[in-house]
């Protein structure tokens, strides 16, 4: 399998050895956030979509229907393989699959009715990539960044900051990122709206979603293992160990073995001016 490839300066640890765990186990977006997509941008199946750090593919695959064509791009490419085999099963033809950095995107890609970013806005270089993205639409084309409040970094929530105190216990106080730490997610979303407006974007509409997500013991402990924080490899030979930590704290709390968790998800749409 192979694909299209540019780096230049990317951690390829960050996500190093989980795109099967985050196929498998993070939660998907639902129906409302591609129905808000499609009501907000007129979406009829023309035009291109430019998907940026796509991952396994969840959002490229889901509104290809939408377009003629899909870009999706990622600089991991385990992740790619992944959203390929997805795209494959679901027989879907129209997307191409580009591993590199959304900081690379260039005038060669074409012209974009519409840009995508998911979980990943956090990871960019962002008033780089959202000049690129401005640049890389057409006329009155728009973007969508969407931002899942699911950290157990900085959560009030009992079962998640127990949760926390195991990942503390076995990885350290600060949160991993590949070869680094970093402090807070959230707060590289504050500045958003000031930044498109300087990118060349409308002032952003801004709409809450939620998911309902219903979890078991062991879909949580795969959920963990899909993120930059706390990668398998980072437990060693302790691993068996960290998961009977995490296994017998939550069923503690919740005996049955399943927990609900609602999913607050902001989404942030704009229109090239």
């Amino acid at each position: 399998m192979t694909f299209t490839s540019t780096h230049s300066t990317y951690d390829p640890n960050l996500f190093a050895g989980v795109a099967k765990y985050y196929c498998q186990f993070r939660p998907r977006y639902n129906d409302d956030l591609y129905q808000l997509l499609i009501k907000e941008f007129q979406l009829d199946g023309t035009g291109r979509l430019l998907d940026l750090g796509t991952g396994t593919g969840l959002i490229a695959i889901a509104l290809s229907p939408h377009f003629k064509e899909v870009i999706a791009l990622d600089p991991d490419p385990e992740m790619l393989k992944e959203a390929q085999q997805e795209a494959e099963l679901d027989n879907i033809q129209n997307i191409r699959w580009v591993n590199t950095q959304a900081e690379n995107i260039s005038q060669e890609l074409g012209e974009f009715r519409l840009i995508t970013i998911g979980r990943a806005y956090h990871w960019f270089h962002k008033p780089k990539v959202l000049q690129l993205a401005s640049d890389r639409l057409v006329q009155g084309g728009g973007i969508a960044i969407t931002y899942s409040h699911q950290d157990i970094w900085h959560s009030t929530e009992l079962w998640k900051i127990n949760v926390l105190d195991i990942v503390k216990k076995y990885l350290g106080e600060k949160r991993r990122v590949g070869n680094s730490t970093i402090e807070n997610l959230d707060d590289t979303y504050s500045a958003l709206p000031s930044l498109l407006k300087q990118s060349g974007f409308s002032a952003p509409k801004f709409q809450r979603l939620t998911i309902i997500k219903t979890w078991t013991v062991n879909s949580w402990i795969g959920y963990l293992y899909s993120t930059a924080f706390a990668r398998p490899a980072y437990f060693g030979d302790r691993l068996a160990e960290f998961e009977k930590d995490i296994e017998q704290t939550l069923l503690t709390l919740f005996p049955s073995g399943e927990f609900v968790e609602q999913i607050p998800i902001d989404v942030y749409l704009a229109h090239k001016n």
